[in-house]
C-alpha cells in the first residue's frame, strides 16, 4: 500500500484549506492537525492580520453611482 503524500503549496492560502508547518516552513493541504513529516501542530490561520495600508481604494464616478441606485432586480420564485 502506498501512502498518499499531502499536497504542498508555496502560496499562503489558509482560505483554500491549507495549513502551515512552522518547523518545515511549508503549507500542506491535509485534514490532519499535525505535520506528516515532523509531527508539530499545523497552523490553520495567520499569526497577524493583514494591514490595510497596501489596499487599493477605487473612486466610483458619480454617474455610475447614480445609475446603480436606479437599477431594479426582479426575482422569480417557483
Amino acid at each position: 500500500m502506498l501512502l498518499e503524500q499531502p499536497k504542498m503549496s508555496l502560496r499562503r492560502s489558509y482560505a483554500n484549506g491549507y495549513k502551515y508547518c512552522s518547523r518545515c516552513r511549508v503549507y500542506y493541504l491535509t485534514d490532519s492537525v499535525r505535520c506528516p513529516y515532523c509531527g508539530i501542530l499545523l497552523r490553520n490561520s495567520p499569526r497577524k492580520k493583514k494591514s490595510l495600508r497596501n489596499t487599493k481604494v477605487v473612486k466610483v464616478p458619480p454617474e455610475v453611482e447614480k445609475e446603480a441606485t436606479t437599477v431594479e432586480i426582479a426575482a422569480k420564485t417557483t
